[in-house]
């Protein structure tokens, strides 16, 4: 097996946290690390497609997805006609 396939099953999945009485989680310090985010950065939180749980990614690492996936999409479609 690939091993950067490999390695990014084993990072997919960071650590468990706990919700404190406030809503509050800490973000594990391997997985700020992993993503360089610094106190001050912002997080974009979006709604998991399941309701049951969000997702944190900081906007531009957002922008660069959707950018690459529309450019992906806009090739689909050349491809097809």
């Amino acid at each position: 097996m690939n091993s950067s396939k490999s390695s990014k099953k084993e990072t997919m999945f960071m650590d468990i946290v706990t919700v404190n009485d406030k809503g509050q989680v800490v973000i594990p310090s391997n997985a700020r690390a992993t993503i360089n985010l610094n106190s001050g950065d912002k997080l974009l939180v979006m709604l998991h497609p399941s309701k049951e749980g969000i997702v944190l990614i900081k906007p531009d690492g957002m922008e660069t997805y959707v950018t690459n996936m529309l450019k992906q999409l806009n090739h689909a479609k050349q491809n097809h006609n």
